[in-house]
């Protein structure tokens, strides 16, 4: 007990210390051109009460649970492929995915472009889309675009603004996709926020996107709601969210399916080890080909093979009824990997050497 009594009172201290007014944001705190910026991926189970906000209020998410990390890389539009639409030197574009899979269509080298504006509106603005099919370059503007900061920001802020996409509607493209609604964003609270990160002088912002997307494939066209909110508690030095919790919104009804937040380099070795073999027994370690596996206990387990670096290489689902399971390491390098077994709400980390 004593230890966390210790924490909180650094907590609580540390907030007296640094929070007395709220923080205004302006484009230099948003990202630009060479920004590699980590985040790491919070077991939802850790995030605890998301909705609470006040003015110097005290928040405080020290227990994020790791779960995986990542890193958005903001380059300058000139040094994308698709440079010979986009272009610029307050013209951002950021890769989202190399592949996106929707039905028989397949996308390949997606990217979001972002721009900061003064004109019309003084904003950090997605100002397009860039994707290619079949290896044919698809790069296109908003027609509306979608304000996702306005400048200066800061507590009550309040902005509703519309957005409306379409790719090109041509006859060489056998798909056209749209989105058009508008976005709600509210600044509803300050104060301080601690994280495993750090602690930070924070504005919290609430923005909730109403879309309405529609697909079009050859003779073949459906639209749908496209609604996602997210809670976001931003910063002056760090670029992105220190914290923010995403997902879907039906109705009233939100459901978060991502929590992410502000992080270095995490190395998946440095995380406890299970010496206990509490879930799993796995065997031969060193391997070379398979890992045989062995549930110590029935259930649904869900296993990760994690490189140092703490990108997932392989997963499955498996249950420990079924006998004779095993994961084919055949095509792993020689190195040290970790398993991540996940049983409910608990995560076990393992390690294993490949030979």
């Amino acid at each position: 007990m004593r230890k966390i009594y210790i924490q909180a009172l650094v907590i609580f201290c540390a907030s007296l210390s640094m929070a007395q007014s709220p923080i205004t944001l302006t484009a230099v705190n948003f990202p630009g051109s060479n920004d590699t910026l980590r985040y790491t991926n919070a077991q939802l189970s850790s995030v605890g009460n998301y909705t609470q906000t006040g003015t110097n209020f005290t928040w405080n998410y020290s227990n994020l649970v790791y779960s995986s990390q990542g890193v958005r890389d903001f380059k300058l539009a000139l040094q994308t492929p698709y440079a010979f639409f986009f272009f610029g030197f307050n013209e951002y574009g950021e890769k989202i995915a190399d592949n996106i899979t929707a039905g028989p269509l397949t996308i390949t080298n997606y990217y979001n472009y972002y721009k900061k504006q003064t004109s019309p509106v003084n904003a950090f603005v997605a100002d397009g889309i860039g994707m290619t099919f079949s290896s044919v370059p698809v790069p296109s503007y908003y027609s509306d675009k979608d304000e996702l900061y306005i400048f200066p920001l800061t507590y009550s802020n309040y902005d509703s603004t519309s957005f409306k996409f379409s790719t090109p509607t041509t006859t060489a493209l056998p798909f056209t996709y749209k989105k058009t609604g508008y976005r709600v964003t509210k600044a509803d609270g300050w104060g301080t926020i601690t994280t495993p990160y750090g602690t930070a002088n924070c504005l919290r912002i609430v923005t909730t996107q109403y879309s309405q997307d529609t697909i079009k494939y050859n003779a073949f066209s459906f639209g749908f709601p496209n609604n996602q909110r997210s809670y976001q508690w931003l910063t002056i030095g760090e670029k992105i969210p220190y914290l923010e919790v995403s997902g879907a919104l039906a109705g009233a009804n939100f459901t978060p399916n991502q929590a992410r937040y502000r992080d270095n380099y995490q190395n998946p070795a440095g995380v406890r080890e299970n010496n206990d073999l509490s879930a799993i027994e796995f065997y031969p370690n060193p391997g070379k080909d398979k890992l045989w596996l062995n549930f110590t206990r029935n259930g649904e387990f869900f296993v990760e093979v994690l490189g140092m670096d703490g990108k997932t290489i392989k997963a499955a689902d498996l249950n420990s009824l079924n006998t004779a399971q095993s994961i084919d390491i055949s095509e792993l390098s020689p190195a040290i990997y970790i398993i991540k077994v996940r049983e409910k709400q608990s995560v076990y980390f393992y390690k294993f050497i490949k030979e």
